[in-house]
């Protein structure tokens, strides 16, 4: 098939636009970032703590999950997760299981050895 002039350019163009529409829902949905990381635990707050993964120059930052709707509504972070963020002292050693949604979410926190 050749476009002839610019009418043809134009249906061409919305010809290409809608086979890489089609082909782009066709293909499968990114698999979701996720891992598994033994650090220290360098900082935290109330609702966060950054983790030093072994052999990273940086900590990395990472809140719960949050579960409900908005806060009106009685939405919020992990209460869970929060409690446990909560009792891990800075400096302990911990394996952390995080998913990225919006920002690195942890997903379970165990602690290996207790820090301060």
């Amino acid at each position: 098939m050749r476009a002839q002039g610019p009418a043809g350019a134009v249906v061409m163009g919305v010809l290409l636009g809608w086979v890489a529409l089609v082909t782009a829902q066709e293909s499968p949905k990114e698999e979701k970032r996720k891992g598994t990381v033994v650090g220290v635990v360098t900082a935290k707050g109330e609702n966060w703590l950054e983790v030093k993964a072994d052999g990273e120059e940086k900590a990395r930052r990472y809140v719960p999950h949050w579960r409900g709707g908005l806060p009106d509504q009685g939405g919020g972070f992990d209460k869970a997760m929060l409690a446990q963020i909560r009792i891990t002292p800075v400096g302990s050693v911990v394996r952390l299981e995080w998913e990225f949604e919006e920002r690195p979410r942890v997903v379970k926190l165990e602690v290996l050895k207790k820090g301060g």
